[in-house]
C-alpha cells in the first residue's frame, strides 16, 4: 500500500535536512568548533548516527526493519534533543551548537539546534506514525 504524497515528501525532506544539519555540525565540530561529548563522544556524532537511521528506514522495504531502524533513531535523536533543550534551557546556555555556529556564549548567538531538532522530530514522528506507519498497519490487516 502506497503512501499519501503529502506526507511521505515532507517526511523524507524533514529527515534529510535533519541529517544534512547534522552532518555540517559534525563537520564543523572537526573543524574545531565545539560539540558537546557524552561519553567522550561528540553527541553530534551520535545524532547524525540518529538521523542515519530514520533515513535508513524510509529506504528500506522491510516493514519490521523500517520500523526498528525509525525507532532506535528517532528515539536516540528524541531523547538527546529533549535533554540538550532542558540543559540548554534551566542550565544557563552553552549546551548546544547554535545556527550563528558554535556553542552559545549569549543570548545573541543563535537559535539553539536542540530546540530546532526537538521540534523536527515531532513532525517527523507524527509523519512516520501517518505515513509508513499506517501503511504497514493497514498491509497486515
Amino acid at each position: 500500500m502506497k503512501t499519501n504524497p503529502l506526507i511521505t515528501y515532507p517526511l523524507w525532506a524533514l529527515v534529510i535536512f535533519g541529517f544534512a544539519s547534522v552532518g555540517k555540525v559534525s563537520i564543523d565540530n572537526m573543524n574545531g568548533l565545539a560539540c558537546p561529548n557524552l561519553l567522550f563522544m561528540p553527541v553530534c556524532y551520535i545524532v547524525s548516527v540518529a538521523y542515519g537511521l530514520m533515513l535508513g528506514s524510509l529506504i528500506i522495504n522491510h516493514n519490521g526493519c523500517k520500523h526498528h531502524f525509525f525507532c532506535a533513531g528517532w528515539g536516540i535523536a528524541f531523547v538527546i534533543a529533549l535533554f540538550a533543550s532542558l540543559a540548554e534551557l534551566f542550565g544557563g546556555g552553552g549546551i548546544c551548537p547554535s545556527t550563528s555556529g558554535g556553542l552559545r556564549a549569549g543570548e545573541a548567538a543563535g537559535i539553539p539546534l536542540c530546540y530546532i531538532s526537538l521540534a523536527i522530530l515531532m513532525v517527523i514522528l507524527v509523519l512516520f506514525i501517518k505515513g509508513p506507519y499506517k501503511a504497514a498497519c493497514d498491509a497486515q490487516n
